[in-house]
């Protein structure tokens, strides 16, 4: 039995029973996946997409599920990005190729996992160094594999990367003359666009990144190093990324998902996301759910579905919202939080109660936040 198959079994076998059941059923706290809200918004950004020059690699580190990744890679995804090996990994024995770890990675066990992954696929990783360029090359040839790589450019996340184009065009030849290597262009991630509210400020923030990035790839190929791939993007510059003459291609993932942060931007992508929690407690102040911050991540920024009510603040077990004017919040009623933050709300579940019509279909397990990885990340 593969992996895949043996961890689908094993969260069916724990929480099968929920399935033909109404979710209202479902014992709370629990991860609750609208699967028709999912594959309208796959569809949505696939429609969107269709227009525009680049091409979408989704990242997976939101979702984390070889189910939902099967429904991107069917409406036109083109490979898939991820954040840690072991999320490749996954990927991998659910069938997958084109895979591109957006991270550098250091640690033997790691770099030997990601060397012998690209045995019989292509599978491609971010450098910014020629250091740790240098361990992916030795365990690519030990291993008998060629590992695309691409150069990371510091577009003010401040995080990896390279910030001076003149830096990344002395760095990119080296690259480029390494065994086991194939150097396939330049990555980079304006995140910190995303955490400007005002679009048309964050518009200005992502032109303003997008010029440090392109700089880099006019200075490397004027180098003499071609660079066919030009990936960037996240869900709250999808649209002005994917526009931008020189991108080939985003890594836009939480779309699919969608949560309080990432609300608004284009493409009227809706929540598919939901945490199932009951009220426990009712006064005539407060209604205090079983969902606190351990079953929610950015939980000041969630909302309850069907509740126009105040957020109150969140404790390790207790959530607490105010109590409607009209009635309802009552004790032991079944209520659906919409999270803050959809990639670390799903990383703390072993599975999503998949749901259509109120009623749970199925159980799809979160693969890679399972055991199984030995201590990659």
């Amino acid at each position: 039995m593969g992996l895949i198959d043996e961890v689908r079994e094993r969260v069916r076998s724990q929480y099968g029973r929920a399935i033909g059941q109404p979710v209202e059923t479902v014992t709370t706290p629990a991860l609750i996946l609208d699967l028709p809200a999912a594959k309208r918004n796959v569809r949505r950004m696939a429609d969107g997409m269709a227009p525009l020059p680049a091409a979408l690699r989704p990242h997976v580190k939101g979702h984390k599920s070889p189910d939902l990744a099967r429904l991107q890679a069917e409406a036109g995804a083109q490979g898939f990005s991820t954040a840690t090996v072991w999320e490749g990994i996954v990927l991998a024995e659910a069938g997958f190729d084109d895979l591109f770890v957006v991270n550098t990675v250091e640690g033997q066990a790691k770099i030997d996992r990601l060397a012998n992954l690209a045995r019989g696929r292509r599978v491609l990783v971010a450098v910014d160094s020629l250091e740790n360029a240098g361990h992916l090359s030795q365990a690519a040839v030990r291993a008998g594999s060629i590992l695309g790589i691409l150069l990371e450019i510091d577009t003010g996340m401040r995080r990896c990367g390279l910030a001076d184009p003149a830096a990344a065009a002395e760095l990119a030849p080296l690259l480029a003359e390494l065994p086991g290597l194939h150097f396939e262009g330049v990555t980079g991630y304006e995140g910190h666009c995303s955490l400007e509210d005002d679009v048309a400020l964050r518009t200005v923030k992502q032109s303003a990144a997008m010029d440090v990035f392109l700089a880099a790839v006019a200075a490397i190929e004027a180098a003499g190093v071609p660079c066919p791939i030009v990936s960037a993007g996240g869900t709250r510059t999808w649209w002005l990324t994917a526009a931008t003459e020189g991108v080939t291609e985003i890594q836009a993932g939480t779309y699919l998902l969608m949560d309080q942060f990432h609300s608004g931007v284009a493409g009227g992508f809706e929540p598919a996301l939901r945490v199932l929690a009951t009220v426990i407690s009712r006064s005539s102040e407060r209604a205090i759910i079983d969902a606190g911050n351990k079953s929610v991540a950015a939980p000041d920024l969630s909302v309850l579905a069907d509740y126009d009510v105040e957020n109150l603040g969140f404790d390790e077990e207790h959530g607490r919202f105010a109590v409607p004017t009209g009635g309802g919040l009552l004790l032991g009623e079944v209520v659906q939080l919409l999270p803050g933050y959809a990639p670390s709300t799903v990383n703390i579940y072993d599975a999503y109660h998949v749901v259509e019509d109120g009623v749970v279909v199925d159980i799809w397990p979160v693969v890679p936040r399972g055991p199984g990885h030995l201590g990659l990340g």
